[in-house]
């Protein structure tokens, strides 16, 4: 029996659940993560529990990057054997350079005969992981490459992304965001409602103290989607597992949800969050 014609290439920033990546026949690609001039592979050297020790034990910044050209190379040629055109779904070249580098990698693979589309989701966790499971799904159906594309780019239009942080300090040993910004949030207990918008991660609202915090998330989530509308909704976490089971049930109240998971982000972005972040990636389905 044959294969699909279209096969789905990924990177971990994506934050697909393995077991669904494995179901839909999705390649992740690891991101890389450097703890001084240690590195480590998101999901293959290093699971999220781990990382999150370590990240907690270092003042240092932790970095991170896309996978190589190489690595890509390799992934867009096993997915394309038998014939098949591959797909590269890339999170936002604001957040990550894994676009540049897949697009670098095939114009290489092209030399060899295969076909490869990237595509830059202009979002990242699990607003980029709706589009690439949207994707595998049309890929399995039989769908041609240019419906397979569409797809992507229809979810990536179409998904919100709100989520806070309990602590601004890990943007900001990352760069991220300036000392005294994050000095002037401890001072003032602000906790932030962040969102992206046009590949950017952007300020939605800010709550006042721990206690506010997911009233303010919910409504942002409000003003952005109608209440009652059908939505698939992914809510992301690291190491705030209670409160991202409370935040899918205030939503499944709010909207007709048809699809829903539960997941803790990886390396990538958790370098940035810190433990206590969570969010919730959603979109209204046709």
């Amino acid at each position: 029996m044959a294969g699909p014609r279209v096969r789905i290439v990924t990177d971990t920033v994506s934050d697909v659940p393995d077991d669904i990546a494995r179901d839909l026949g999705i390649t992740l690609i690891p991101m890389v993560v450097r703890f001084g001039d240690e590195q480590v592979r998101d999901r293959v050297d290093m699971d999220i529990k781990s990382f999150l020790a370590r990240l907690a034990a270092t003042k240092e910044p932790v970095r991170t990057s896309q996978p190589s050209p190489g690595e890509f190379v390799e992934a867009f040629r096993k997915a394309a054997r038998g014939g098949a055109t591959v797909v590269s779904i890339q999170p936002s070249m604001k957040f990550s350079g894994a676009y540049q580098t897949a697009c670098i990698a095939r114009d290489i693979v092209a030399q060899e005969g295969c076909r490869v589309e990237v595509v830059d989701t202009r979002n990242a966790s699990m607003a980029q992981g709706w589009a690439v499971i949207e994707a595998a799904r049309a890929a399995l159906a039989g769908l041609p490459l240019e419906d397979v594309v569409e797809r992507v780019k229809d979810v990536s239009r179409k998904v919100k992304t709100f989520l806070t942080l309990d602590t601004l300090a890990y943007l900001q040993r990352n760069g991220r965001l300036g000392r005294v910004q994050a000095l002037l949030g401890a001072l003032l207990q602000l906790k932030p409602i962040l969102t992206v918008k046009d590949g950017e991660l952007g300020l939605a609202d800010a709550a006042v103290g721990a206690s506010q915090v997911m009233s303010r998330l919910v409504l942002s989530i409000r003003r952005s989607i109608t209440e009652g509308a059908r939505v698939a909704l992914a809510v992301v976490h690291v190491s705030a597992r209670e409160k991202a089971e409370q935040l899918r049930d205030e939503l499944g109240r709010l909207y007709d949800v048809v699809e829903s998971l539960i997941t803790e982000t990886g390396p990538a972005i958790a370098a940035n969050v810190g433990p206590g972040g969570y969010g919730a990636m959603l979109y209204e389905v046709d």
